[in-house]
């Protein structure tokens, strides 16, 4: 029987019995309603105690442990991912690298002079970065600029060094100086392949002051080479002269100024130069033979130190004896246009004047 059953039996007991006080009824009821919750209130903790509470802190460690480790998986994933993210960036930097740089080499190779004179400017002058590739070609390009001339005597790249142009009559090497100029030698073939003579280093070409300058100390060793060493012929050096003129015209066209010269023939020489080598007594009594078999020359003596030779077709050389070291040459083709070279080739007896062996 419950206790509710049994509450119930009391209160129909009660009520049959009729004998109940209904206070002491109403007390004894309360004591039994408290005595029945404060039951159930033991039994709810006695219940509390049998459940299972699980080991919060184990717990805790095992989810820490195993998201940690979770972490340090993802971590060495992402670390491959990151590695393989700056390579590839890497690449695009180099690609793109790359490609401006075939667009500039593309820009150059179709530029003409005055482009390629803002991006000598530009690349060598102003050291804008940018590849070896590309500065070589630059130069080179511009160097043709410059030698274009020569494509009547057959104008082509070496093709055993890349700075080296070559003509049927002479090579022509170009290379840049510490001043960021451009030097340009040549080198004639010999009469006899037994003797080779050093490349000349004689054209000097500023794009900055857009000036080209002539080494006449060259010029000279040419006129030596050719009469007192044997090795040039006198058609070569005149092919030579006549081509380097052609030059000079060709880029007074493009903007320099070429600085006087030996060389020049555009017009009629008139110059006064110093001989490193003094006029002796053997020197002028050679010259006086030669005057005194042609008709058409004549030697002079003006006064003690001074001689004038005079030539056919208006042209003369005076002679000044200045000192024991050297000797003042006063020269003139008359009307016609001539350069130094032009001018001791027709008269090779007054080249001792002028230079002779070392």
């Amino acid at each position: 029987m419950t206790k509710q059953e049994d509450l119930d039996l009391q209160e129909v007991t009660a009520e049959n019995h009729g004998t109940t006080d209904p206070v002491e009824e109403a007390s004894s009821i309360d004591k039994e309603l408290a005595n029945e919750v404060e039951e159930i209130r033991e039994e709810a903790k006695i219940h509390e105690k049998e459940k299972v509470v699980p080991n919060s802190t184990n717990q805790t460690d095992n989810e820490r442990s195993t998201i940690e480790q979770a972490v340090n998986e993802n971590q060495a994933y992402l670390s491959g991912k990151q590695n393989d993210h700056e390579d590839i960036v890497d690449l695009i930097a180099a690609a793109e690298e790359e490609l401006a740089d075939l667009r500039l080499r593309k820009y150059l190779i179709e530029a003409d002079f005055n482009e390629l004179l803002v991006a000598y400017h530009r690349y060598v002058l102003e050291d804008t970065p940018i590849s070896a590739i590309a500065k070589t070609s630059l130069i080179e390009y511009f160097a043709y600029e410059i030698l274009k001339p020569l494509n009547d005597i057959g104008l082509e790249l070496s093709k055993k060094a890349y700075d080296v142009w070559e003509t049927r009559y002479f090579s022509i090497n170009y290379s840049l100086t510490p001043q960021k100029e451009l030097l340009f030698s040549f080198v004639l073939p010999t009469i006899d392949q037994r003797y080779q003579v050093e490349s000349i280093n004689l054209m000097r070409v500023s794009p900055e002051q857009m000036t080209i300058e002539i080494d006449d100390d060259r010029v000279l060793a040419l006129i030596r080479h050719w009469s007192v060493e044997r090795v040039f012929s006198a058609s070569q050096i005149t092919i030579f002269n006549h081509k380097l003129n052609q030059l000079f015209a060709y880029a007074r066209k493009l903007g320099f100024t070429v600085d006087q010269t030996l060389l020049d023939n555009t017009k009629p020489l008139r110059l006064d130069i110093s001989s490193k080598f003094p006029a002796t007594q053997e020197v002028l009594d050679d010259i006086f033979i030669v005057t005194m078999k042609n008709p058409q020359y004549d030697m002079e003596k003006l006064d003690d130190t001074t001689y004038k030779v005079l030539l056919d077709k208006g042209q003369s050389l005076q002679i000044s004896l200045k000192d024991t070291t050297q000797t003042d040459l006063a020269i003139s083709s008359g009307d016609y246009h001539r350069s130094v070279i032009d001018f001791f080739i027709n008269y090779e007896f007054l080249v001792p004047l002028m230079v002779r062996k070392n």
